[in-house]
């Protein structure tokens, strides 16, 4: 039992070797610059191991992307912990994804690569399987609150507030200068939904 469990923890370890490669080589090179052999190379593994746990290129691209999502989720998750405010909670949780667009790996990857990659609408399922449910709360929680109306539109809002703040991270990525992109861009996510206010 316990060689069993060392050889799952090895397979495990090995994993998040390769994604970790995957998602360095993505972020320098795009999806279709990159090859296993570099992934391989880079993990220190080889191809076969690759092969072992991706069917192939694509699929080692969605994991490195699902890593760039989950660390998003889990930096918005520990920004807003705590956070009494709705309305404060909204404006760490977008900060958030604002940061993490001034970051090569996760610019290059969820925002340029991605709706290339994935397929605009498995990236947009993708996008929204992470996030739509968290905008919803947030605006569902400030309507309790008193701060806004509450949405007649059903999930409308919420969809247009998620397609704005990708926007405006594509903006911050593709700055010059992408902090100080972000906090112009911040500046009007706050205007944006202080048109929501009662």
């Amino acid at each position: 039992m316990e060689v069993k469990s060392r050889r799952k923890e090895y397979a495990e370890f090995t994993r998040a070797a390769i994604v970790e490669a995957a998602v360095s080589r993505f972020a320098a090179d795009g999806y279709a610059g990159t090859n296993i052999d570099s992934i391989a190379e880079l993990a220190r593994v080889t191809k076969g191991a690759i092969y072992h746990h991706f069917t192939d290129k694509a699929e080692l691209f969605e994991a490195a992307y699902t890593a760039m999502e989950e660390r998003l989720l889990a930096n918005v998750l520990v920004a807003i912990e705590g956070v009494t405010d709705p309305w404060e909670a909204f404006r760490s949780g977008a900060g958030v994804f604002l940061m993490e667009c001034c970051k090569p790996d996760f610019s290059r990857i969820t925002l340029e690569e991605a709706p290339v990659a994935l397929g605009w609408a498995r990236w947009k399922a993708s996008e929204e399987k992470y996030f739509l449910g968290l905008l919803k709360s947030a605006l569902e929680a400030m309507a309790a609150a008193g701060l806004i109306a509450v949405p007649a539109e059903g999930d409308l809002t919420a969809r247009m507030l998620l397609a704005a703040l990708d926007e405006a991270g594509l903006s911050v990525a593709s700055s010059p200068d992408p902090h100080a992109e972000r906090e112009r861009a911040g500046d009007l996510v706050d205007r944006l939904l202080s048109g929501l206010r009662v």
